[in-house]
């Protein structure tokens, strides 16, 4: 009897556990990737911080402002890229932009570059900014693509330009009208760097197992 009992009882929890055992695979999985996922995340943040704080400690605003094809940050870009390793580098774009206020919640776009490089960093390639930079349009009635958005918590009032006629700084896009302060021309200055980073999980049981993590931070320079 006592015999029949044990095998009984050992059966059962072999059981017990063949339906315990996918649930409990799929929690440690999961668990693991999330984790996984969250350690790229803060790899991404500290990659983009370490870019904005480097360009913003050596690159004066003020002779980018001057001469922006001069401008050339690439060797900050893969700086800042090697702060992600251990994870794949060619999944990561950085990039790195000047802006000049015109109100308290939008700037002009002076000058911008972006890369990404091959899987160890040992050679990158320039890409396309997802900002616009260059000449204003010739009159009001053109829209301005450089002109975009920012928080208002990193602006302070002496950092917006005030136009003669009290017109919106952002809005003035003509060069030449003595009442107007034209955007690009006044206001203070602000770095902005973002590294976006296709993250994919070692394992995963769906089909979309791709996430962007995308990490944006803006600094105010230290050299004018």
């Amino acid at each position: 009897m006592l015999k029949r009992l044990a095998r009984s009882t050992n059966a059962s929890v072999l059981v017990e556990f063949a339906f315990c055992m996918p649930v409990l695979l799929l929690l440690y999985i999961g668990g693991t990737g999330l984790s996984d996922a969250i350690a790229c995340n803060r790899k991404v943040a500290t990659a983009t911080r370490s870019l904005v704080d480097l360009v913003s400690r050596t690159m004066s605003p003020t002779i980018i402002y001057n001469d922006p094809t001069s401008a050339d940050a690439k060797s900050y870009l893969s700086a800042s890229a090697v702060v992600l390793a251990p994870y794949k580098l060619n999944n990561a774009t950085q990039q790195i932009s000047l802006l000049r206020v015109c109100d308290a919640t939008h700037a002009y776009v002076v000058w911008t570059q972006a890369q990404t490089q091959n899987v160890d960093g040992s050679t990158v390639a320039a890409i396309t900014s997802s900002q616009s930079a260059g000449t204003l349009p010739t009159s009001a009635t053109q829209s301005a693509s450089n002109v975009v958005s920012i928080p208002s918590n990193m602006i302070t009032t002496p950092m917006v330009p005030t136009s003669p006629d009290g017109s919106n700084v952002c809005t003035n896009y003509a060069p030449g009208t003595s009442t107007k302060t034209q955007v690009g021309t006044a206001g203070g200055w602000l770095f902005v760097g973002q590294i976006n980073y296709t993250y994919t999980p070692a394992v995963s049981f769906v089909t979309l197992n791709t996430t962007q993590l995308t990490s944006t931070i803006y600094m105010v320079p230290r050299l004018y």
